[in-house]
């Protein structure tokens, strides 16, 4: 152990070689963050002089006198520093990125640690990579260094500066530090009626949830096929939208000119439909969505009847997540509709955006639908896109399983 009366004499005398040696690091390029041993080399820089500054850098980082000055000054960020080190050069060497087209040493170039925020500088080399490695790469760093107490979030830099990976995948703000995998939870709109595209929606392996129709013919049929399947089923719930058009709205609507007594009615003849679902979400709705009068009633059913309530967030105008909150009924919002345009190139653009989001903030719910809206287009994109999202690392479930993510 080191004496009182030794560090105030280290503090005396090395603190001022210290202070000067921190001073010539101002002038080595790539020391805006801690350099890790064995990740050596600065960025588009060769040669001579770029392997000098990176030796001598080193040295002032990590030699002898480094580390007595660190250890003395500032022991806890200095430990902190040499932890998160040590752990990206041990995972570089691991077997997780392993089928990625780069050299994995050089991915990250430096790393350092300030006041909860690790900052991980990425290499250039990582613009090689396609958008399914981008998402890996990010998803699994995210995840790095949950078990360490104080850190709270991570600032990723390219080549030292703050840089558009892709248009899925912002990461030019700091993300938050997790422990668990990102969650996408997709739900499909418009089942109850046999639309185009319910048999191979129905067939893909990963999880999605039924959003079905009340008063269809095959409403209560499918619900239940989808539950067989393990699938979370909720109810597609026609409410009055800001357009005025009544064909949208299929049977028993919700309208914001019906009483109190008939909208509960309506409401609970909705859940006897389709029994077995675990919430409910809005088909249309956009003026339905706004009235806190209709809403209350939705919300106070619900609780009755332990249901969730999905915002599908058909107008900036809606007060669902407000008088959910008032209720005291857990309300989820739709972050993408994934077909607005029956489009393979759209929909596919729109599902690697609800993939970026929840890598950013850890879920995403999307929706899409089956019928003349996504159909069989929309199932398509999902078969093609849904396995590869899925192996770097994001986890597709039942809208359940957000309940208490978001």
């Amino acid at each position: 152990m080191v004496s009182e009366f030794q560090k105030r004499y280290l503090k005396y005398i090395i603190l001022p070689i210290f202070l000067i040696a921190v001073m010539i690091t101002l002038f080595i390029e790539g020391n805006q963050l801690l350099a890790a041993k064995g990740l050596m080399e600065i960025p588009q820089e060769k040669g001579i002089s770029a392997q000098l500054r990176v030796k001598v850098r080193n040295f002032l980082l990590y030699s002898k006198i480094s580390h007595l000055v660190a250890s003395v000054i500032d022991n806890k960020n200095y430990l902190r520093r040499r932890d998160l080190e040590e752990r990206v050069v041990t995972f570089l060497k691991g077997s997780q990125f392993s089928k990625l087209n780069i050299d994995k040493s050089s991915l990250i170039s430096d790393v350092g640690y300030k006041d909860g925020r690790i900052y991980l500088n990425l290499s250039n080399k990582i613009y090689k990579l396609n958008v399914f490695e981008h998402f890996l790469v990010i998803e699994s760093l995210v995840k790095l260094f949950a078990d360490i107490s104080g850190v709270e979030d991570i600032q990723f830099l390219i080549s030292g500066h703050k840089g558009k990976l892709s248009s899925h995948l912002d990461i030019i703000r700091p993300i938050k530090i997790r422990k668990d995998d990102a969650k996408i939870a997709i739900i499909i709109d418009d089942f109850g009626n046999r639309a185009e595209g319910t048999d191979e929606i129905l067939k893909l392996k990963q999880r999605i949830t039924c959003a079905i129709i009340p008063f269809k013919d095959d409403s209560t049929e499918e619900g239940e096929y989808a539950q067989k399947l393990g699938l979370d089923v909720i109810i597609h719930l026609p409410m009055e939208s800001e357009l005025d058009r009544p064909n949208w709205m299929g049977v028993k609507p919700i309208m914001t000119t019906l009483s109190d007594k008939e909208i509960r009615l309506r409401m609970e003849e909705a859940i006897a439909d389709i029994p077995n679902a675990i919430g409910f979400n809005n088909h249309t709705g956009g003026k339905a969505t706004a009235d806190k009068r209709v809403m209350r009633i939705l919300l106070e059913v619900a609780k009755e009847k332990g249901l969730i309530a999905i915002d599908s967030r058909t107008t900036p105008k809606t007060v669902v997540a407000q008088v959910g909150e008032d209720v005291g009924v857990k309300v989820l919002e739709r972050d993408i509709f994934l077909d607005h345009k029956k489009d393979y190139g759209y929909i596919r653009e729109a599902m690697l955006n609800l993939t970026g989001i929840a890598i950013r903030y850890g879920s995403a719910i999307g929706i899409g639908h089956v019928g003349p809206h996504g159909g069989n287009v929309t199932a398509l994109v999902l078969k093609n896109l849904l396995e590869p999202i899925e192996e770097s690392g994001v986890e597709f479930v039942g809208i359940s399983s957000l309940i208490n993510n978001k």
